[in-house]
């Protein structure tokens, strides 16, 4: 069972940071090259603490309801 966590975190147009978490790589690939591709710096994170580290918005695209409620679109 695959137990790295997959992590990405920008800033987003509107200032915000954002850390989105996915389930598989590919998914994970494709929004990293969208936000790049809109001229955003995007990073691979190792890990990330809700209590303890800072993000504006933490989205776990995991979710069926987080993934119908993030538009990247909105956030690039």
């Amino acid at each position: 069972m695959d137990t790295d966590r997959k992590l990405i975190k920008f800033s987003a147009s509107t200032g915000f940071s954002v850390v989105l978490e996915f389930g598989n790589i590919e998914e994970m690939k494709e929004y990293e090259e969208k936000i790049k591709g809109s001229g955003l710096q995007c990073e691979i994170i190792p890990n990330f603490n809700l209590n303890f580290d800072q993000a504006d918005l933490f989205m776990d695209m995991r979710s069926p309801e987080c993934r119908s409620q993030f538009d990247i679109e909105d956030w690039i």
